[in-house]
């Protein structure tokens, strides 16, 4: 029996059966070689007797639509998703799906607030921002969240409409589909497959290895461990974007899933896919997010600047030692760094400034209320041009 009554037909319509097919075979559906034909395959979801799905391989049959239908409808049923559901997401582009889910009294008509219903969304982008900027460097903080590249992944994101099950926010993170050779795909190690990924598959993945590391701080009562997850993406920016999303109401909860695309259906093994947050876990974020904020960190990088200022400071010996301040770019923003130098080190800052040439320095990075202090200063050298 059809069912292609019960759903929009024109956005049924214009399924494609190459997208569909993708989404069958990363979410657990086998296809009958033996039932298959030329005119469509035949897929089945294991374990389920019932559940049968005839994918139609060209558009040009009679009952494409009714075959479609009845394809959104069996995902359903497996997936015990409401069919509008399945059919937008078949009707997206590939891409690793963000769900805010609010779980609430006042949710349950699908209905919130205004002033909540902005909230999650601004605090759903500045989720998705953090995360970004965490890839091009891990801190604990992000003065300015613009660089390049994260500017770029928060424009192609998608705000797609939204679904009932409480209340939920759908954003979309478009990635691109696999183009490797098939000996290529899928590396054994993870960090070779995280480093393998397009930006926008590493910023997603870096929002759930995020709120995994929160979410498991505070489960084993280890809420200091929460300040040592920079590497995993944790920083205050990330910490105040949940913040930002607390529903109203004591029993309120948040509820953050993602679903990865089905063009690049493997992550990183421990990668959480659903991560909740009730009333009192919001405390403890918003606390953190604080820490990391006024905290001063101290990481060794290195970093690359000019010289904007010159300090003299005479030696014992008659040398002219001296401290800068470097103008750098760190994790997208432009910050001035302060760096001590010996004699000979002095002299070539002193040279590249005259020179308008750039200076490259690592060392312990601190911040400052004010200004970046790098200190045990290493391997001071005038980039060549």
């Amino acid at each position: 029996m059809t069912t292609v009554a019960q759903l929009p037909s024109e956005q049924v319509a214009a399924l494609r059966a190459d997208d569909v097919q993708l989404y069958l075979a990363s979410h657990g559906w086998k296809r009958d070689e033996a039932a298959s034909t030329s005119k469509g395959s035949v897929f089945v979801f294991p374990g389920l007797a019932d559940a049968e799905a005839i994918l139609p391989n060209r558009r040009d049959i009679a009952d494409y639509v009714e075959r479609m239908a009845d394809i959104v409808h069996a995902v359903g049923a497996v997936e015990q998703r409401a069919p509008s559901q399945v059919l937008a997401d078949l009707s997206s582009p590939p891409a690793d799906v963000l769900r805010l889910q609010v779980i609430a009294p006042d949710a349950t008509l699908g209905v919130l607030p205004l002033s909540d219903g902005i909230r999650l969304i601004e605090g759903a982008r500045d989720l998705l921002l953090a995360a970004a900027c965490s890839i091009r460097q891990a801190a604990p903080f992000f003065p300015r969240q613009a660089y390049k590249e994260a500017i770029e992944f928060l424009q192609i994101c998608q705000l797609g409409q939204t679904e009932r099950g409480s209340f939920i926010t759908k954003i979309m993170a478009p990635v691109p589909p696999i183009v490797d050779k098939p000996d290529t795909l899928f590396p054994q190690d993870d960090d070779l497959l995280f480093a393998s990924e397009p930006f926008a598959r590493k910023s997603t993945v870096r929002v759930m290895t995020a709120l995994g590391h929160i979410r498991g701080a505070i489960d084993t009562g280890d809420y200091p461990l929460i300040l040592r997850g920079v590497d995993a993406g944790v920083s205050a920016n990330l910490c105040e974007a949940i913040a930002k999303m607390q529903p109203e109401g004591d029993q309120a909860q948040l509820r953050i899933h993602m679903q990865w695309s089905p063009s690049r259906p493997k992550v990183p093994a421990g990668t959480e896919r659903t991560v909740g947050f009730a009333h009192t876990a919001f405390e403890i974020v918003r606390e953190a997010g604080r820490k990391l904020r006024e905290e001063p960190a101290v990481t060794r990088k290195q970093i690359e600047g000019v010289v904007i200022s010159l300090k003299a400071d005479p030696s014992l010996f008659g040398d002219l030692e001296g401290t800068i301040i470097l103008k750098a770019d760190l994790a997208g923003a432009a910050v001035r760094v302060q760096v001590p130098l010996n004699a000979e080190e002095y002299k070539k800052a002193c040279d590249a400034h005259r020179d308008r040439r750039l200076v490259r320095v690592s060392g312990l990075l601190h911040r400052e209320p004010k200004i970046y202090q790098l200190r045990q200063p290493q391997n001071f050298t005038v980039v060549e041009r």
